[in-house]
């Protein structure tokens, strides 16, 4: 008698369910990263012109920035402006639900920042 070998039916159905699965999620997650890098893409263009602005500027800056690249999660009301070591700082805290199916849901934390530059 022979042994078998390889993967059965089940194993690969299953297998396949689990790449699938991944696929989706994965897919679902791109527009939440676009958008954060988008929004951090904004922040380093601003960071050269922070010193000596205000924070209105500030702000009529990245609302110019949420224009162009279409920024939905994060308005210009929604900044947090500081100064933190002589440097102006401006950051933003903001969570985007992904609803996944049924009653689950992928929540991602986000906290873009001028700092890090």
């Amino acid at each position: 008698m022979k042994k078998h070998r390889g993967m059965g039916v089940l194993s690969i159905f299953l297998l396949l369910a689990l790449l699938v699965g991944s696929a989706i999620v994965g897919m679902k997650m791109v527009p939440a990263y676009l958008e954060y890098f988008a929004i951090k893409k904004a922040f380093r263009n601003m960071s050269g012109q922070l010193e000596g602005a205000s924070v209105k500027d500030i702000k009529t800056k990245f609302g110019n920035h949420t224009m162009i690249d279409d920024i939905k999660s994060v308005k210009p009301d929604d900044l947090e402006i500081s100064k933190e070591g002589g440097k102006v700082v401006v950051s933003a805290a903001y969570q985007v639900t992904i609803p996944l199916f049924g009653n689950i849901s992928l929540l991602l934390d986000f906290n873009p920042t001028t700092e890090q530059q």
